[in-house]
Protein backbone atom coordinates (compact mmCIF):
# COMPACT_ATOMS: atom_id res chain seq x y z
CA UNK A 1 0.00 0.00 0.00
CA UNK A 2 1.02 3.60 -0.57
CA UNK A 3 -0.40 4.72 2.79
CA UNK A 4 2.35 5.59 5.29
CA UNK A 5 2.51 4.07 8.79
CA UNK A 6 -0.22 5.12 11.24
CA UNK A 7 1.88 7.56 13.33
CA UNK A 8 2.87 9.42 10.15
CA UNK A 9 -0.75 9.57 8.96
CA UNK A 10 -1.90 10.96 12.33
CA UNK A 11 0.86 13.59 12.31
CA UNK A 12 0.05 14.61 8.73
CA UNK A 13 -3.69 14.85 9.55
CA UNK A 14 -2.96 17.29 12.37
CA UNK A 15 -0.54 19.25 10.20
CA UNK A 16 -3.23 19.50 7.50
CA UNK A 17 -5.35 21.58 9.90
CA UNK A 18 -2.45 23.89 10.78
CA UNK A 19 -0.82 24.15 7.33
CA UNK A 20 -3.50 23.03 4.82
CA UNK A 21 -1.77 24.45 1.74
CA UNK A 22 1.67 23.00 2.52
CA UNK A 23 2.98 19.91 0.78
CA UNK A 24 4.85 18.05 3.49
CA UNK A 25 5.62 14.39 2.67
CA UNK A 26 2.74 14.31 0.18
CA UNK A 27 2.66 12.81 -3.33
CA UNK A 28 4.23 14.78 -6.15
CA UNK A 29 2.03 15.72 -9.11
CA UNK A 30 3.77 15.96 -12.46
CA UNK A 31 2.27 18.75 -14.60
CA UNK A 32 1.57 16.46 -17.56
CA UNK A 33 -0.38 13.91 -15.50
CA UNK A 34 -3.92 15.23 -15.92
CA UNK A 35 -3.79 17.58 -18.89
CA UNK A 36 -1.78 18.03 -22.06
CA UNK A 37 1.49 19.95 -21.56
CA UNK A 38 0.04 22.98 -23.37
CA UNK A 39 -2.69 23.41 -20.72
CA UNK A 40 -2.43 26.24 -18.21
CA UNK A 41 -4.56 24.28 -15.70
CA UNK A 42 -1.86 21.78 -14.79
CA UNK A 43 -0.76 21.49 -11.18
CA UNK A 44 2.86 20.77 -10.43
CA UNK A 45 4.54 19.91 -7.16
CA UNK A 46 3.56 18.31 -3.87
CA UNK A 47 -0.13 17.96 -3.10
CA UNK A 48 -1.40 20.29 -0.37
CA UNK A 49 -1.87 18.52 2.96
CA UNK A 50 -5.62 19.24 2.90
CA UNK A 51 -5.99 17.49 -0.49
CA UNK A 52 -3.94 14.50 0.65
CA UNK A 53 -5.97 14.28 3.87
CA UNK A 54 -9.28 14.31 1.95
CA UNK A 55 -8.16 11.63 -0.55
CA UNK A 56 -6.70 9.48 2.21
CA UNK A 57 -9.98 9.73 4.12
CA UNK A 58 -11.99 8.67 1.07
CA UNK A 59 -9.79 5.70 0.18
CA UNK A 60 -8.95 4.46 3.67
CA UNK A 61 -12.16 5.21 5.61
CA UNK A 62 -15.24 6.22 3.66
CA UNK A 63 -15.19 3.67 0.86
CA UNK A 64 -14.29 0.72 3.16
CA UNK A 65 -17.03 1.86 5.59
CA UNK A 66 -19.53 2.05 2.73
CA UNK A 67 -18.58 -1.48 1.67
CA UNK A 68 -18.89 -2.87 5.22
CA UNK A 69 -22.21 -1.14 5.94
CA UNK A 70 -23.75 -2.01 2.54
CA UNK A 71 -24.07 1.68 1.61
CA UNK A 72 -22.58 0.93 -1.81
CA UNK A 73 -25.81 -0.85 -2.71
CA UNK A 74 -27.86 2.25 -1.85
CA UNK A 75 -25.48 4.56 -3.70
CA UNK A 76 -25.72 2.45 -6.86
CA UNK A 77 -29.54 2.25 -6.94
CA UNK A 78 -30.91 2.97 -10.40
CA UNK A 79 -27.63 2.24 -12.11
CA UNK A 80 -28.22 0.17 -15.26
CA UNK A 81 -24.65 -1.04 -15.80
CA UNK A 82 -21.15 -0.55 -14.47
CA UNK A 83 -17.68 -0.84 -15.97
CA UNK A 84 -14.67 -0.50 -13.66
CA UNK A 85 -11.22 -0.34 -15.21
CA UNK A 86 -8.24 -0.52 -12.89
CA UNK A 87 -4.56 -1.41 -12.89
CA UNK A 88 -3.19 -4.36 -10.96
CA UNK A 89 -0.18 -2.28 -9.84
CA UNK A 90 -2.16 0.68 -8.49
CA UNK A 91 -0.47 1.83 -5.29
CA UNK A 92 -3.01 4.58 -4.59
CA UNK A 93 -6.19 2.49 -4.80
CA UNK A 94 -5.06 -1.14 -4.42
CA UNK A 95 -6.73 -3.82 -6.53
CA UNK A 96 -8.03 -5.58 -3.41
CA UNK A 97 -9.93 -2.41 -2.41
CA UNK A 98 -11.40 -2.04 -5.90
CA UNK A 99 -12.47 -5.69 -5.89
CA UNK A 100 -14.19 -5.35 -2.48
CA UNK A 101 -16.07 -2.26 -3.67
CA UNK A 102 -17.00 -3.93 -6.97
CA UNK A 103 -18.33 -7.02 -5.18
CA UNK A 104 -20.39 -4.75 -2.89
CA UNK A 105 -22.39 -3.53 -5.89
CA UNK A 106 -24.97 -6.29 -5.57
CA UNK A 107 -27.84 -4.70 -7.49
CA UNK A 108 -26.01 -5.51 -10.76
CA UNK A 109 -24.94 -8.97 -11.91
CA UNK A 110 -21.56 -9.94 -13.32
CA UNK A 111 -23.15 -13.08 -14.75
CA UNK A 112 -25.59 -11.05 -16.85
CA UNK A 113 -22.91 -8.61 -17.97
CA UNK A 114 -24.54 -5.74 -16.09
CA UNK A 115 -21.28 -5.05 -14.32
CA UNK A 116 -17.75 -5.79 -15.41
CA UNK A 117 -14.33 -5.19 -13.91
CA UNK A 118 -11.36 -4.99 -16.25
CA UNK A 119 -7.90 -5.27 -14.71
CA UNK A 120 -5.07 -3.89 -16.83
CA UNK A 121 -2.01 -6.04 -16.15
CA UNK A 122 1.08 -4.07 -15.18
CA UNK A 123 -0.80 -0.75 -14.96
CA UNK A 124 -0.77 1.56 -11.97
CA UNK A 125 -3.01 4.41 -10.84
CA UNK A 126 -2.33 6.85 -13.65
CA UNK A 127 -2.14 4.35 -16.46
CA UNK A 128 -2.70 6.98 -19.15
CA UNK A 129 0.33 8.96 -18.08
CA UNK A 130 2.65 6.40 -16.51
CA UNK A 131 6.20 6.03 -17.54
CA UNK A 132 7.43 2.48 -18.16
CA UNK A 133 7.91 1.87 -14.40
CA UNK A 134 6.61 -1.73 -14.61
CA UNK A 135 7.66 -2.45 -18.15
CA UNK A 136 4.25 -1.72 -19.68
CA UNK A 137 4.34 1.15 -22.13
CA UNK A 138 1.69 3.80 -21.64
CA UNK A 139 0.57 3.50 -25.29
CA UNK A 140 -0.16 -0.23 -24.82
CA UNK A 141 -2.15 0.55 -21.67
CA UNK A 142 -4.12 3.28 -23.42
CA UNK A 143 -4.96 0.87 -26.25
CA UNK A 144 -6.07 -1.82 -23.79
CA UNK A 145 -8.19 0.70 -21.91
CA UNK A 146 -9.88 2.04 -25.06
CA UNK A 147 -10.39 -1.44 -26.57
CA UNK A 148 -11.97 -2.76 -23.36
CA UNK A 149 -14.13 0.32 -22.89
CA UNK A 150 -15.48 0.16 -26.44
CA UNK A 151 -16.07 -3.60 -26.20
CA UNK A 152 -18.21 -2.91 -23.11
CA UNK A 153 -20.04 -0.02 -24.81
CA UNK A 154 -20.69 -2.15 -27.91
CA UNK A 155 -22.14 -4.84 -25.67
CA UNK A 156 -24.49 -2.30 -24.08
CA UNK A 157 -25.54 -0.97 -27.48
CA UNK A 158 -26.29 -4.46 -28.81
CA UNK A 159 -28.51 -5.18 -25.75
CA UNK A 160 -30.55 -2.08 -26.56
CA UNK A 161 -31.40 -3.52 -29.97
CA UNK A 162 -32.41 -6.98 -28.76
Amino acid sequence: DAIPPSPVVVALRYLSYIFPSQGILTPIEHPTYACPPSSTRNFSGRWPLSTSNMLLDITSRRVPNDVESSNVQTQMEGLQSLCVITGDRDEIVPLTSVMKWFEAVTNLSSDDGEKIMIVLKGAGHGFFHERTKWGLKSENTKKLFVDNLFDWLNGLASKDFE
